[in-house]
């Protein structure tokens, strides 16, 4: 295959490798060729790289006939790596997300603890990681949930080969007056009116780029395409409801999104539309602080289109996210983060709108 002209930019913009680094390249058997370029990229930098592959049969027969207690176990030698590595690359999958439907509720909550061991050993060494979203974008997912293929390549390509250093300028306003902000109103004609109060919390951009600022905040991933500016707010605060019009993908399904109630700052109600069950299921049977308010996030991707696998990073959405926070320094501990976004909110901090009907104002 032809090598992406964004290669180089996520390993030498969006990364920053050099010499010293060791980067471990995760990827799926379909993506083989874009492991195997940015692999030779890390190299021509100077770096020395693994590159970790799976396939739809192995991955499925693990989740879905390997004893319950087996998928629990941390992975001794993903621990191992965890320990050495300078940056993780990881491209998604699987190809053809079908067979998820049969993944029962208590087998992904049994893999999300299994990753709690790593996930913490990475934050702790501050390992920068990306995740590359192309390796979803296949013509079997994209049956499954029923995308116009051909489209939703264009969209994921285009919104991957961004101008990242201007989403970060934008990203870093937008921060600012987050940063500088005590309450924020979300609200948007499908019936969403929420209320939250702001703590005096670092706002994480989520631009593409790890640069030192971030790792010294902690702000160590970055998924691609992307684009956000993110806060974990007080956590007790949240006061409304939410509301979101927006269909996701999930598990082989599509989900007809997301309604959320909040009281004393906790999830009162959770329902949504079709298929909410598959989404309910396993938040119902996720541990810790699920039911707080964990984040709040404002997209910034100009080229990012809504209706695909990623909607909050799509320029003029808002989204809140319930559970884990701890990446953002929150205060929640869970095994689930979920995420809720808004297309068309209008967004006030202090009574000032910053985005009125999905249109930035500032």
């Amino acid at each position: 295959m032809a090598v992406p002209g964004f290669v180089k930019k996520v390993v030498r913009t969006c990364l920053g490798i050099g010499k010293d680094d060791k980067v471990v390249i995760l990827a799926w058997r379909h993506m083989l060729d874009l492991a195997e370029a940015f692999s030779m990229e890390c190299k021509r930098a100077g770096a020395h790289t693994l590159v970790e592959f799976s396939s739809d049969d192995m991955w499925y027969e693990s989740v879905t006939t390997l004893p319950l207690d087996y998928l629990e176990i941390p992975d001794p030698l993903d621990l191992a790596l965890a320990g050495v590595a300078t940056a993780f690359i990881i491209i998604s999958g699987p190809e053809n997300p079908e067979r998820q439907k049969l993944v029962q509720a208590e087998r992904w909550n049994a893999l999300s603890r299994s990753e709690r061991l790593r996930y913490e050993r990475i934050l702790e060494r501050k390992v920068r990681m990306t995740k590359i979203m192309l390796g979803y974008v296949t013509p079997q997912r994209a049956k499954t949930y029923g995308f116009d293929y051909q489209a939703w390549k264009r969209s994921a390509l285009e919104s991957t080969d961004v101008e990242y250093q201007e989403m970060q300028k934008l990203g870093r306003k937008l921060a600012s007056l987050i940063e500088k902000s005590r309450e924020v109103k979300i609200t948007n004609p499908d019936g969403t009116d929420l209320s939250f109060a702001l703590e005096e919390r670092k706002a994480h951009v989520y631009d593409g780029i790890i640069d030192n600022q971030d790792i010294e905040m902690g702000a160590i991933f970055a998924q691609l395409p992307g684009g956000k500016v993110a806060v974990a707010p007080n956590e007790a605060s949240a006061e409304g409801s939410l509301t979101s019009n927006i269909p996701f993908p999930q598990t082989g399904r599509v989900i007809g999104g997301i309604s959320l109630d909040f009281q004393n700052g906790k999830v009162k109600s959770f329902g949504g539309g079709k298929n909410i069950e598959v989404t309910q299921g396993q938040w119902e049977k996720a541990s810790g602080d699920k039911d707080m308010m964990g984040t709040f996030a404002l997209g910034l991707n100009p080229k990012a289109e809504l209706g695909y696998i990623d909607n909050s990073i799509v320029l003029g959405t808002a989204s809140i996210e319930i559970g884990d926070n701890k990446e953002l320094g929150g205060n929640n501990e869970s095994n689930i983060n979920l995420s809720v976004t808004l297309a068309k909110p209008t967004v006030q901090l202090d009574g000032r709108a910053i985005i009125k009907q999905g249109k930035l104002v500032v």
